[in-house]
């Protein structure tokens, strides 16, 4: 009797490798999304826990804010993996992904930064500091120390922003005297925001989204990254 050989042939094994590819492929789509809604996810209950973490110390403050996320550290914030936003790969790019001028960058905790009471809180080799080996922090806070001169002055409609000496004198300014139908909303006033997730669709960065966001009255909302259009869902 002759034995039949069961050994795969050339072309079997290219088609074999074929259909895996191409299930590959179609599957990868999906696990990326799986993946950015997981990171998503995460950013946005550090983004959480640093509004609880920005109340308490308010109330060991007298109501301030802190001079920047960093002072957060540890006291407040023990994990500095929570400062990382699982997006920010951009470890030494602009810091606010739709503002090629960097207007934004004074209100980011990075090595270094000018302030006008205290600087944000990195050093080398304390327990107490976030070390200095990365760009800085991921998230954008607007209740910083940073000096206010460093903004153009429409940024704060009916004042210029050098009569008040840091950009959280600004907020508040702008908070409590808001636009033309009066003062903002503090749940949706932002203070900490995170555009790391934020998807370029149309030819206006303001509508892009969504940017995650921490509001004055503590809550957590998304919004475009033009901020004052209000909520923005999915």
């Amino acid at each position: 009797m002759k034995k039949h050989n069961k050994n795969f042939t050339l072309i079997e094994l290219l088609v074999v490798i074929g259909i895996i590819a191409i299930l590959a492929s179609m599957m990868m789509p999906a696990l990326g999304k799986a993946r950015e809604k997981a990171n998503q996810t995460t950013c946005t209950n550090q983004l959480k826990q640093f509004s609880l973490a920005v109340n308490m110390y308010k109330n060991d403050n007298r109501d301030a804010f802190p001079y920047w996320l960093s002072h957060l550290f540890p006291d407040y914030v023990d994990s500095r993996k929570m400062y990382d936003c699982p997006m920010d790969r951009q470890r030494n790019g602009d810091p606010h992904p739709h503002d090629g001028d960097n207007q934004a960058a004074p209100f980011y905790d990075t090595p270094g930064r000018t302030s006008v009471h205290e600087t944000p809180n990195f050093a080398e080799n304390s327990k107490k500091s976030l070390k200095t080996s990365r760009r800085g922090i991921s998230y954008l806070y607007q209740m910083c120390n940073g000096d206010s001169s460093s903004v153009p002055p429409t940024w704060f409609p009916g004042t210029n922003p050098t009569d008040h000496p840091t950009l959280c004198d600004c907020k508040e300014h702008q908070l409590e005297n808001g636009n033309n139908d009066g003062p903002y909303d503090p749940t949706i006033f932002p203070i900490i925001t995170c555009f790391w997730h934020v998807k370029k669709k149309g030819s206006d960065a303001n509508n892009y989204a969504p940017a995650l966001q921490v509001s004055y009255a503590g809550n957590f909302f998304m919004s475009r990254v033009r901020w004052e259009l209000g909520q923005w869902s999915p």
